[in-house]
């Protein structure tokens, strides 16, 4: 068997190839440093720069990483639900700065993420940054977990629970994502809110707010548990000028849980405050459940794929008793 230490004597004298040296696992060409954070093995008082040496929260990665640098913080956990305790709010304010959870891909509770405290929450507010397989998440009283104002981020595989604590979720202000005047940021397969715990108000999974701004999401999933008395929906728009342009919402499903299928969720989409110009896209193959109907009131800025002028038709048509 050819190895490669015959061939390099650096290998051959006990040097090793670190992982930043392999730039291709964020699909990037470059990578700047590696700092690990291990929730459940590692302490704030290490370097993180290894796995045996990792951090214990994000907050304390962020303040060992470069802005501009490439760096990157890896969540990789040595056991338990694989979420950070953060006890502070974070804001990531560094550009290039990628954030990683290093567990499998699935498609909601990725074994890899962060967990908020009182007092903690993730605000983004910087340009250019992947976020990968990472689930946040809190059982606490904070009305917006995550929020962003920072432009053209990407997001991978991510879930946006939001928080379960029964005050917030029964509160108007809750939101699991808050996208305030961030534009071109993209999701992928990513999932928002969650439907093990009751939401109990007149709340949103997404807000979208001072012109937030061609947003894109792609094979993403929207969930909860609506108790029977109230009307959350799953995208708010706020404002009269919310979005601009547009925003585009591709090969998504709109899930609302209700208790024996008794009373269904009044509607997916609250843009009814809109009023500058700015359209909703709907495209690809949607599917929308335990709803009445995609518009409470009607704001006609949002458009479906393939078109159609028949009311409540589009993913409604069948079990719409």
């Amino acid at each position: 068997m050819s190895r490669a230490r015959n061939y390099n004597p650096a290998l051959t004298a006990g040097f090793k190839i670190y992982p930043e040296d392999l730039a291709g696992m964020l699909g990037l060409p470059y990578v700047g440093s590696i700092f690990y954070i291990d929730p459940s093995g590692g302490s704030d008082s290490d370097t993180g720069e290894s796995q045996t040496a990792a951090v214990a929260t994000a907050a304390t990665a962020y303040g060992l990483m470069t802005t501009g640098y490439h760096d990157v913080a890896l969540i990789a956990p040595s056991g338990g639900t694989g979420r950070t305790s953060e006890t502070t709010a974070i804001t990531w304010a560094k550009r290039f700065a990628h954030l990683i959870g290093n567990a499998a891909p699935t498609s909601q509770d990725a074994r890899a993420g962060l967990g908020f405290g009182a007092g903690g929450s993730f605000v983004g507010s910087e340009n250019g940054s992947i976020f990968s397989r990472l689930t946040f998440f809190s059982s606490e009283d904070i009305d917006e977990t995550v929020s962003f104002t920072g432009d053209y981020n990407s997001f991978q595989g991510c879930d946006f629970k939001g928080t379960s604590n029964a005050t917030s979720a029964d509160s108007t202000p809750w939101r699991a994502l808050n996208l305030n005047g961030a534009e071109e940021n993209s999701f992928y397969s990513c999932t928002f809110g969650a439907d093990t715990y009751t939401r109990g108000a007149g709340n949103a999974t997404i807000e979208f707010e001072n012109a937030a701004s061609r947003n894109y999401f792609e094979n993403c999933r929207f969930r909860m548990h609506n108790d029977t008395a109230n009307t959350p929906v799953h995208i708010l728009l706020t404002g009269t000028s919310a979005i601009d342009r547009d925003i585009e919402f591709k090969d998504c499903s709109w899930y609302s849980f209700w208790t024996n299928h008794a009373d269904k969720t009044a509607a997916v989409i609250d843009a009814s405050a809109q009023t500058a110009t700015g359209d909703i896209q709907i495209t690809g193959s949607y599917l929308a459940i335990g709803f009445d109907d995609w518009e409470a009131t009607a704001s006609n800025i949002v458009w479906f794929s393939p078109y159609t002028a028949t009311t409540i038709a589009i993913g409604l048509a069948i079990n719409n008793a």
